[in-house]
């Protein structure tokens, strides 16, 4: 409960007494240490420093918002994308709705996608979409790219992401003043948000 709670919390009972500290080391306390307090971007401020070895330490212990920044270091930083994009993913199954966004946009617009890989980008975007938080996942990713640290080169926002079945209404037709609230097809809702992350991402 602590440690879901506050950080700061935390290390203040590790340090009061040998039985606190030994209590403190589980994983359980890992797990559930409240690490969406750190910016996603963290490994640019903190690179080398202790707090990348609480969060290695957090991810060890599967816990899915410090998984989230450790596969973002290792995909946009380190250049690991397979090490990173399979961390970002397990981050997305355990439920981090930040992880399930950028795991979506990665999963749908890189190269050499395999079926399932575009299956389990759809799968992702329909729990950030069910939790109505597509907006704000595209706000802070929009920020988390707006520098210029990133290596990996976007793919071309104009390039087919996805596709949908041949009979579907809105295939092709959404734009920016469409209302959305009208789409009934994930995948046409899911290629238009490909679209604004990657136009974001081009800026």
């Amino acid at each position: 409960m602590v440690a879901s709670n506050s950080i700061e919390d935390l290390f203040n009972m590790q340090a009061s007494c040998r039985l606190f500290a030994s209590a403190c080391n589980s994983d359980a306390v890992y797990r559930h240490a409240l690490v969406s307090v750190l910016p996603i971007a963290c490994f640019l401020d903190y690179s080398g420093m202790p707090a990348m070895t609480f969060l290695h330490r957090c991810a060890r212990a599967r816990n899915p918002a410090a998984m989230l920044r450790v596969g973002m270091s290792h995909l946009f930083w380190c250049g690991h994308r397979r090490g990173g994009m399979r961390t970002l993913t397990e981050a997305a199954k355990l439920g981090d709705v930040e992880a399930c966004y950028i795991a979506a946009m990665l999963l749908l617009s890189l190269g050499d996608k395999t079926d399932d890989e575009v299956r389990r980008g759809f799968e992702f975007f329909c729990v950030v979409r069910e939790s109505g938080t597509v907006e704000r996942c595209r706000e802070v990713f929009t920020q988390v790219f707006a520098g210029p640290w990133s290596d990996i080169p976007p793919a071309n926002p104009e390039e087919s992401v996805s596709s949908c079945f041949g009979s579907c209404r809105t295939r092709g037709t959404i734009g920016d003043d469409s209302n959305l609230s009208s789409v009934a097809c994930v995948q046409c809702l899911a290629e238009y948000e490909v679209r604004k992350f990657l136009g974001s991402y081009c800026i």
